[in-house]
C-alpha cells in the first residue's frame, strides 16, 4: 500500500467495525481519524493490529477512565486534574503522586485505549479518513491489545439495529466459514453465544437460515454474524474462491479511493439537477442507467442510484468478484466513465450545452 494513500468518507455510508475489518484482513499500516461533532477518535493499527487509540472525548481521558473503573476516589482525580497543565499528561502526574506505580501506568494506558476503540465502534455519523502511513505523532506507543478480541465486543454492545443491518447488508446473504476459523477461535476466547453461531457453519448458511435456527433472538444472531465476519472468521461463500485473484495492479483501497472521487462528482451533479427538477431526479437516474453497456449492467446489480447517485462499493465489488472477472481496475474505471458519460449526454439533453459545459468542468477534478 502507497505511504501516501488517503481514502476519506462518511460513517453513514458504512461501519466503524467494517473499516476496521478491512484493514485487519489486508494487514495494513494505518491510522484512522474519525470525525463526529465534538470528538476525534484516533485509532493506529500497524500490520493489521490495534496498538494505539487516542480520543478528545473528554469522558474517555485517562483520569475519568480510572475513575470510572474505581482505580481512582474523587479525591485523587481531583488532585490529578489540578496537577494538569499545557504539556503535562495525565500518567505522569498520577505516577507522580504515586496513584499508580509505574508499571502500572502501561495497563492503565491499555484500559483507555481499549475503552476509546470500544467507543468508537457505534459511530453512526461524521466523517473518516485512513492514511496509510507508519509516520506516527510522538508519544504513540505500541500497546498488546487485543484486536480481534476488541472488534467481537464492541460490535457486542451495539444496540443500533441501522448498524447491526448495514453490517450484515441483506438475509439472503450466503456466507462459510474461513479456513482454518475453528483454529482462530480459540485464540479469540470466543463467547458462548459466538461459538453457537459458528457451529453452525459446517457448511454455507445464509444469515436468514440461521436466523430461522439459532436459539438467540433475531437481534442478536444478526449483531453475532456481523461481528464473526468483522474479524474475518467468516465470509461470503459467493467470493472466497475468487478472493486471491484480486487484481495485484489495483488495491481494494485504490479501487475505494476511485469510486470515492467519482462519488463526490456524481453526488454534484445529481444536486445541480436535483435543483432544477426536484423530484423528477429520479426518472432522470434512470435514463442515466440506460446508457450504460449491457456488459456494465450486472456489476450495479443490488444498487440504488436514489442516494445522490452514489455508488456503493462493497457492492459493486461483491459484484465483480461473483462475476470471476480479474481485472477489477478497469471494471471499476469503465463503470464510472459510462456512468459519468450517461449523466452528461442526459445534461445536454434536458438542459442544454450551458449546463454540460458547467458538469464538464468539475469532470476535469476527477482526471478522466
Amino acid at each position: 500500500m502507497s505511504d501516501d494513500l488517503s481514502i476519506q468518507g462518511m460513517l453513514a455510508e458504512t461501519t466503524v467495525p467494517d473499516l476496521f475489518r478491512s484493514l485487519v484482513r489486508s494487514a495494513e499500516t494505518a491510522v484512522v481519524s474519525l470525525d463526529t461533532p465534538g470528538r476525534n477518535d484516533v485509532i493506529y493499527f500497524s500490520e493489521g493490529r490495534i496498538i494505539f487509540a487516542s480520543s478528545t472525548d473528554p469522558d474517555l481521558g485517562l483520569g475519568e477512565i480510572l475513575l470510572r473503573s474505581g482505580e481512582l476516589n474523587l479525591q485523587q482525580y481531583n488532585n490529578a486534574m489540578e496537577r494538569i497543565v499545557v504539556a503535562r499528561r495525565m500518567g505522569a502526574v498520577l505516577v507522580e503522586l504515586g496513584y499508580l506505580k509505574p508499571d502500572e501506568l502501561l495497563r492503565a494506558v491499555e484500559q483507555q485505549a481499549s475503552a476509546i476503540v470500544l467507543s468508537a465502534m457505534s459511530m453512526r455519523s461524521g466523517n473518516y479518513t485512513i492514511e496509510f502511513t507508519s509516520q506516527w505523532p510522538e508519544g504513540i506507543i505500541a500497546l498488546p491489545l487485543s484486536t480481534e478480541r476488541l472488534m467481537l465486543d464492541g460490535i457486542r454492545g451495539i444496540e443500533y439495529w441501522s448498524l447491526i443491518f448495514r453490517g450484515i447488508s441483506r438475509f439472503e446473504r450466503l456466507l462459510e466459514a474461513v479456513a482454518g476459523a475453528e483454529m482462530r477461535s480459540y485464540a479469540m476466547e470466543l463467547t458462548d453465544d459466538e461459538s453457537h453461531i459458528l457451529s453452525f457453519f459446517t457448511q454455507p448458511q445464509t444469515i436468514e437460515s440461521v436466523c430461522a435456527r439459532s436459539y438467540l433472538t433475531n437481534f442478536v444472531t444478526c449483531r453475532t454474524l456481523w461481528g464473526l465476519l468483522a474479524v474475518n472468521l467468516l465470509q461470503d461463500a459467493e467470493s472466497s474462491v475468487m478472493h486471491e485473484k484480486r487484481a495485484a495492479t489495483a488495491t481494494e483501497y485504490e479501487l475505494e479511493a476511485m469510486v470515492e472521487k467519482y462519488n463526490t462528482l456524481f453526488q454534484a451533479i445529481f444536486s445541480i439537477v436535483f435543483q432544477k427538477i426536484g423530484d423528477h431526479i429520479y426518472d432522470f437516474v434512470d435514463r442515466v442507467v440506460l446508457h450504460l453497456s449491457p456488459g456494465t449492467m450486472p456489476y450495479l446489480s443490488g444498487m440504488n442510484l436514489v442516494n445522490e447517485a452514489r455508488i456503493d462499493f462493497d457492492q459493486l465489488l461483491n459484484n465483480m468478484i461473483a462475476s470471476g472477472v480479474s481485472d477489477h481496475g478497469t471494471i471499476v474505471q469503465n463503470v464510472l466513465e459510462e456512468l459519468l458519460a450517461g449523466w452528461i449526454s442526459e445534461v445536454k439533453t434536458e438542459f442544454g450545452g450551458e449546463v454540460e459545459a458547467e458538469l464538464m468542468r468539475l469532470a476535469e477534478d476527477v482526471g478522466r
